[in-house]
């Protein structure tokens, strides 16, 4: 009888751990301590002049930690749908962490909310909101537009500007909050300024250029861009390198990867705004380490944790490259 006791009770334990497991919150949850965590980040794309410099950061700052770190992107850039499949693949390889980056919560919904019925913490890259995510690590998109205008302001001086931002896609949340904060603050910086049309480029430097040039012949006044996406400002200075439009047509970039920074030199690009990639993929780690240890006491680490941006001109690349250690010959 004794016997018959105790194997009830166990069974009973066990059927209560499993129902514990299987409920989506996270409330007084300890996560147990692992020698060495598997965590993967699942990205738009891999390498590139932003995310090669946040996958970089990334697979440092896992190696000085000490886990075992992957960083997967789908074959093609910004597929929505490849990175859903690719968070479904962590989650089965028994991620310990997951750093997605969420495009589109509608969409990634589904594998968001299974990740956190198995309470694995994930911090989301670059944009996502706590509804699904336990922490956030990126730029505020409202400085980052307002940024983009300022610059663009200071570039041009008294020229007029007739002005084309151009994102990843026209519909990207993220990307529509920092173009929205551009268009809003030229206008009270030159209320004269025209916005030409906005475009998209998918992360494509060659799209970029052929839609500069195209929009260039229909519309001779156009004289700027602004880039809410890193291949935007290198398509569009390749546009003005070929066309011999330099200080005629003027490119803000972003991001600070050596292949723009050298084009901000060379004044093909006037000037870039950087979001500093390589310190989110080092800090996302930091910030990781903090919700593992402290999973479900929210008080203990905070959701939005947000890097500045900083405007590069001619003049301050050298210094710029100086201070971040960056390799200009890559």
């Amino acid at each position: 009888m004794k016997k018959f006791c105790g194997i009830l009770f166990l069974i009973c334990a066990l059927c209560a751990v499993a129902f514990a497991g299987g409920r989506g919150d996270k409330t007084n949850v300890k996560k147990t301590s692992k020698d060495r965590l598997k965590v993967y980040a699942v990205s738009v794309m891999s390498g590139g002049a932003a995310w090669g410099q946040f996958e970089k950061g990334f697979m440092e700052a896992c190696k000085a930690a000490g886990w075992e770190g992957h960083y997967l992107a789908p074959s093609a850039s910004n597929v929505d749908t490849e990175m859903v499949n690719l968070l479904e693949t962590a989650i089965t390889n028994g991620a310990d962490i997951l750093f997605p980056v969420v495009t589109n919560e509608d969409m990634f919904a589904d594998v968001l909310i299974r990740a956190r019925e198995r309470k694995i913490p994930m911090i989301s890259v670059a944009g996502g909101s706590e509804k699904y995510t336990d922490a956030l690590i990126g730029t505020d998109p409202q400085s980052l537009g307002e940024d983009m205008a300022k610059a663009l302001v200071r570039a041009m001086g008294d020229k007029p500007i007739y002005v084309a931002p151009m994102q990843t896609r026209l519909v990207n949340p993220v990307q529509d909050i920092q173009r929205q904060a551009f268009e809003d603050t030229l206008k009270k910086l030159r209320p004269n300024a025209v916005i030409v049309d906005r475009l998209e480029c998918d992360s494509n430097a060659m799209i970029a250029a052929d839609k500069f040039a195209a929009l260039k012949l229909g519309h001779p006044e156009l004289n700027s861009m602004i880039s809410l996406d890193s291949y935007a400002g290198l398509g569009a200075a390749a546009f003005v390198e070929e066309k011999g439009l330099q200080g005629q047509f003027y490119v803000v970039g972003i991001d600070d990867a050596p292949e723009i920074l050298r084009a901000v030199q060379k004044g093909t690009m006037s000037c870039a705004v950087a979001q500093m990639w390589y310190q989110f993929g080092l800090e996302c780690v930091e910030i990781a380490k903090n919700v593992y240890d402290n999973y479900g006491d929210t008080a203990k680490y905070n959701y939005d944790n947000r890097i500045g941006t900083a405007i590069i001109f001619p003049e301050d690349v050298n210094d710029w490259v100086k201070k971040y250690n960056i390799d200009m010959s890559n």
